[in-house]
């Protein structure tokens, strides 16, 4: 097809990549929160965060990212948006087990 339709498909990936992550986050913190209230496990919150977030950083590089149709630029930006959301994941996930272990907070 035409450069055109690449870009426009280009595009599409990038502007799903922009949505999409910062809902799933929004989303998920929503649910904690809602999980904390209903009395869900802490394991079961736990394991949702420790698994979910990276699942869906190695969706996002396989399948909303093409080396090839985009700038090496446009690469080093999503690898460190990767970066960004991955030290924040870990916090998060040092914050739960703080939280749930009593250590800074008594857990609800």
């Amino acid at each position: 097809m035409t450069r055109g339709n690449k870009a426009t498909g280009m595009w599409a990936k990038s502007k799903i990549r922009r949505i999409l992550g910062p809902v799933l986050v929004i989303v998920g913190l929503f649910y904690t929160y809602h999980s904390h209230l209903d009395g869900c496990p802490r394991e079961i919150i736990f394991l949702a965060w420790a698994l979910l977030p990276p699942i869906w950083l190695i969706i996002e590089y396989w399948l909303l990212f093409d080396r090839n149709e985009e700038s090496s630029r446009d690469f080093e930006t999503f690898k460190h948006s990767h970066s960004l959301a991955r030290n924040l994941w870990v916090g998060f996930l040092v914050f739960l087990v703080a939280y749930y272990s009593g250590i800074f907070f008594e857990g609800g």
